[in-house]
């Protein structure tokens, strides 16, 4: 949506009238050679006027239907409705790029008011490169979204996302805002871990007392999709573990005792007991995370012995049975990651 064009103050004969608000140039973004100035509350900024109009329609129409006579020193003036900040940021990133950007939680703050500002105005191309950036963190494939959870999780395997990436509350929020969709599914399915009071609640708004929250209509979103998530879950575990069979082609069928034959029948037991127990997302901090939940009863098939123990894990199986489990995981990951959108009531194409 386009910027309603702001009348142009006098700053004429009363401009050093008490009642008036004389504007303050900025310490940085104020360029001698510039022949435009732009006016945010009592800031302005000395800037190019082709610059502007290169990288925004929005900006060269508006510039277009200014008013041109000579304003603060001497310069045409585009007063607009952001605050100082929020036009530094943009004018910071037209300028020098957006370096000075990090895409952790304590910097989202300034990166969802600069995107905010760049739809506004239409700077597609520095709007795109900071969207390709945040999509690192919240992408549309399994294999990206696999490796963004690597990322937070240590050598213990604790997972500690936060803060190292924003609250997926508030990449909901700027999504809806930014009308950016391709972030929903994979906030959704982040938030949809939490509980569903955590969910409800909201979070404290970045550098600001107030709090963040879904509006209703996602909120319901989020929990519908987590009860589809934790019913597909419950299916995998019953096609594909309850009461699961050792490959016909079972490294230990051929063993003499009964009890090593069926090894790996039993290990199948062992795995699926422990994944209904879930101790492994709770000592993770990964708790209602059917992707974590199904990697892992594939990882727990790997696992040896406790150490001083002469035997293996029971939950270990030969190789030819992990392989085809592995298979049958693979398969039910991808496919759970394909249902995300429609689970959380979002379009996005090219999904996954």
């Amino acid at each position: 949506m386009e910027p309603s064009p702001v009348p142009t103050p006098d700053f004429s004969t009363n401009r050093h009238s008490a009642s008036a608000r004389v504007p303050t140039r900025h310490g940085d973004l104020y360029f001698s050679d510039g022949n435009i100035v732009i006016l945010a509350e009592s800031s302005y900024f000395l800037v190019h006027q082709g610059l502007l109009s290169r990288h925004s329609d929005v900006f060269d129409k508006l510039i277009s239907d200014m008013d041109s006579s000579p304003g603060i020193e001497g310069r045409p003036v585009l007063p607009v409705s952001e605050s100082p900040e929020d036009v530094a940021y943009l004018l910071q990133a037209l300028y020098d790029g957006v370096s000075f950007l990090t895409y952790d939680g304590a910097g989202f703050w300034t990166v969802s008011r600069l995107l905010r500002i760049l739809t506004k105005y239409r700077v597609d191309r520095i709007r795109n490169e900071v969207l390709r950036a945040l999509s690192v963190l919240w992408p549309t494939t399994l294999a990206h979204w696999e490796a963004r959870e690597c990322a937070v999780t240590d050598s213990g395997s604790t997972y500690t996302p936060y803060p190292a990436y924003p609250h997926p509350i508030e990449i909901i929020a700027l999504a809806r805002e930014i009308d950016f969709p391709v972030f929903l599914p994979s906030a959704m399915y982040d938030l949809s871990r939490s509980t569903p009071s955590e969910a409800a609640i909201g979070i404290p708004s970045s550098n600001s007392s107030n709090v963040t929250r879904l509006d209703h209509a996602d909120l319901l979103r989020v929990l519908r999709g987590r009860e589809h998530a934790s019913r597909y879950f419950s299916t995998f575990i019953v096609n594909e573990l309850e009461g699961r069979e050792p490959s016909p082609w079972c490294l230990r069928r051929k063993e003499v005792k009964p009890v090593d034959s069926r090894a790996c029948q039993i290990a199948f037991e062992a795995i699926t007991f422990e994944l209904l127990r879930d101790v492994n997302g709770i000592v993770s901090n990964r708790t209602s995370d059917p992707i974590y939940a199904m990697a892992d009863a594939e990882l727990m098939q790997t696992k040896e012995g406790q150490p001083g123990e002469e035997n293996t894990s029971p939950m270990r199986t030969c190789e030819t049975c992990r392989t085809e489990f592995g298979a049958a995981v693979d398969a039910a990951k991808e496919e759970f990651w394909r249902k995300l959108p429609s689970w959380f009531g979002v379009e996005v194409p090219d999904w996954g």
